[in-house]
């Protein structure tokens, strides 16, 4: 660890850049309990949604020459292979990590943008899911090849996409591989959804989205709820999130559960700002009260 930081410091160090690599950074992440291997397929912030509590600084992105699969791959399995060794916390970033939290989540599709949209998404799912399966049945230590069989492949979404046969014959191949779907839901309304969101996809397409998903497949959903101009989400639009998830769970999709957090870092726009923790632990409260649905607050 870096002199005067802490765990908690290094949740908030969420960079895309890793020594000399163009796809592939390690975090440590709140929501994975652990370490988890990004992968970066949308490096130039390729993106549907214009969230005002984005966290991506659009200076940093970078349009690279020509997407190369065989560097993708050489990254993610040298980076994941070091992880799951256990040598990343002999760096001087994860040094500090503590021992519940020095293990390797998964091998998550997240990045400057969404991942979807990405021409080598499908390309890289394969390439993810070989890199896991080689490590499983050939990583130099048992140790490596249990924490491989173990780690999960985790596509971290805005939900525009899961209508797209094409979209789907990828989930079909990620959930195959101990994968697992965590899909943004941030408002409960239209409205709310074109205020914080931005999107030019509708609302109903997402909510579509999601419920079609969730048949197939238990999904996880990621809400951040944030104060903006100082306000925070009105107990309208909660009301209206909440009857949301009944709808999904009334139409028979399986959420696994729901990941409630509010802005950590930096953001798009300067007034957007963090809902305090009493807060989140109130509308998490109400949300579980209302739905039966584990909600975790972060």
């Amino acid at each position: 660890m870096l002199p005067g930081t802490s765990h908690t410091e290094l949740y908030k160090n969420h960079e895309r850049f890793w020594q000399d690599y163009d796809y592939v950074y390690p975090v440590l992440s709140r929501r994975s309990r652990g370490i988890s291997v990004g992968v970066n397929i949308t490096p130039a912030g390729e993106c549907n949604f214009r969230c005002v509590y984005c966290q991506v600084d659009q200076g940093l992105t970078r349009k690279l020459p020509a997407y190369d699969l065989r560097k993708l791959r050489d990254e993610l399995e040298t980076c994941t292979a070091w992880a799951l060794s256990g040598a990343i916390f002999e760096h001087e970033i994860f040094r500090g990590v503590p021992e519940p939290l020095r293990r390797v989540n998964d091998i998550a599709f997240s990045g400057d943008g969404e991942p979807t949209l990405s021409p080598i998404f499908a390309e890289a799912v394969d390439i993810a899911a070989s890199v896991r399966l080689s490590l499983m049945e050939h990583g130099e230590t048992e140790k490596i090849r249990l924490a491989a069989s173990e780690m999960k492949l985790v596509l971290i979404t805005n939900a525009t996409r899961f209508r797209q046969p094409a979209v789907r014959a990828v989930l079909t191949k990620l959930m195959a591989n101990h994968g697992e779907i965590w899909a943004k839901l941030d408002a409960g309304t239209e409205a709310y959804y074109k205020k914080i969101d931005r999107s030019a996809v509708s609302f109903s397409e997402i909510l579509a989205g999601l419920t079609e998903i969730s048949w197939e497949y238990p999904i996880v959903l990621q809400t951040l709820f944030c104060r903006l101009a100082g306000s925070p989400p009105p107990p309208s639009e909660i009301s209206a999130y909440i009857c949301r998830l009944q709808e999904i769970l009334a139409a028979g999709g399986k959420i696994d559960h729901i990941q409630l957090h509010s802005v950590c870092r930096r953001t798009a726009e300067a007034d957007c700002t963090a809902l305090d923790a009493e807060t989140l632990a109130e509308i998490a409260g109400r949300i579980h009260a209302e739905t039966g649905v584990e909600v975790r607050v972060f």
